[in-house]
């Protein structure tokens, strides 16, 4: 026997409205679909970022007055050392679009990638760092700007201490720019995951 629309009324009226919830992993699924992309936002700013470094490095000889070969020869070796970690994190960045983030494992995916992104972005800038101290060396050993030092011992002690002093200011900057721009994302995905593992 068919029930009329005002029976059909009262019954749903009647139901508890603590029975009808939605499901909580589809928030959490979309609020993970949000935090990535922010996180792609922030990575494409800080590559193109990032790219400001070529040129300026093509332009230090100028600037030092040091058009040799063994600068340019340095100058290349920087720039293929640059290139396999930048090209690792542009893989990245276009394989996190090839995915649609509405399961568990696609999050795990593009977290545990984005997680070791971090890793390999700070050994970047860590060698980065010491590739600059290589390059500045070399020009004052190429312009013999350490003879004003007694003896290159000298010379090399007071090198060593700029050497330190910069490495220590890179790491610092390292830490406050992974902190200001991926971190905060990174631990809001570690959140999604456990809750969505739970």
């Amino acid at each position: 026997m068919a029930m009329n629309f005002d029976e059909l009324k009262k019954q749903w009226d009647n139901q508890s409205s603590d029975k009808v919830q939605i499901n909580p992993d589809l928030e959490a699924k979309k609020e993970a679909n949000t935090t990535i992309d922010k996180v792609r936002k922030v990575m494409k700013k800080d590559f193109f970022f990032q790219l400001t470094t070529f040129p300026m490095l093509l332009i230090y000889p100028y600037i030092f007055g040091l058009n040799t070969p063994i600068v340019w020869w340095v100058l290349a070796c920087i720039v293929a050392i640059m290139i396999v970690p930048l090209y690792y994190l542009i893989k990245f960045y276009n394989s996190s679009y090839k995915f649609e983030y509405n399961s568990l494992r696609n999050i795990n995916w593009f977290y545990y990638n984005f997680k070791s992104s971090i890793t390999i972005f700070s050994l970047y800038t860590y060698t980065l760092s010491i590739l600059c101290i290589l390059f500045i060396g070399t020009v004052l050993i190429e312009k013999q700007t350490y003879t004003h030092f007694d003896s290159l011992l000298k010379f090399g002690i007071f090198y060593f201490i700029i050497l330190i002093t910069h490495i220590g200011f890179c790491i610092w900057m390292l830490k406050w720019w992974i902190k200001k721009l991926y971190q905060k994302p990174l631990k809001e995905l570690e959140e999604i995951l456990n809750q969505l593992e739970e």
